[in-house]
């Protein structure tokens, strides 16, 4: 597998008075290879597909970088974003949003669906009382759409797999 260290490349005929800066900044980068003080590289990712661990950095470039790894590793937490929907009519779960998404009902909720397939959420739904949900045409892990209690903060997991959204009442806590 190649390696792509980053060096800059002076233009010949192009780069004058810059050879030196761009030599110097190589020169140092391969120093910090060799020596093990570069042992990370960091890059600000414009895009990024996790299946295919490709990593594009467009960086307002003209010639992308692409690193392909077989391993990515995360240091410090990854944290998921939490996404308030209404608290009433029609609400659509996107998990472009967050893939934590909170409903405190007012009134009551008709679920729609934005996930693609291999796409997750989980759903907090609070405040029932005697308002109902609506859910999407989905298959229930237990057989069928769970009864919300109506003083409880209710959980719900969904996700899509094939284009088929599934659902599990996760359960309930006060």
């Amino acid at each position: 597998m190649a390696t792509n260290y980053n060096f800059t490349l002076p233009t010949v005929g192009g780069s004058a008075n810059t050879w030196g800066a761009s030599l110097n900044a190589n020169w140092t980068l391969l120093t910090d290879i060799l020596d093990g003080s570069h042992a990370t590289l960091v890059v600000n990712i414009d895009n990024y597909t996790a299946d295919g661990l490709t990593i594009t950095n467009n960086n307002a470039s003209t010639d992308p970088t692409t690193i392909t790894c077989e391993t990515i590793t995360f240091q410090g937490a990854v944290a998921e974003k939490v996404h308030g929907l209404g608290t009433s009519s029609t609400q659509t779960v996107d998990p472009d949003n967050g893939t934590i998404q909170t409903i405190a009902m007012t009134g009551s909720v008709t679920i729609a669906s934005n996930l693609s397939s291999g796409e997750f959420a989980t759903l907090r739904i609070t405040s029932v009382g005697t308002d109902s949900v609506t859910w999407p045409s989905m298959q229930w892990i237990g057989g069928s759409a769970p009864t919300l209690d109506a003083s409880a903060t209710n959980w719900v997991h969904l996700w899509n797999v094939g284009g088929q959204l599934y659902g599990s009442f996760i359960g309930v806590s006060s």
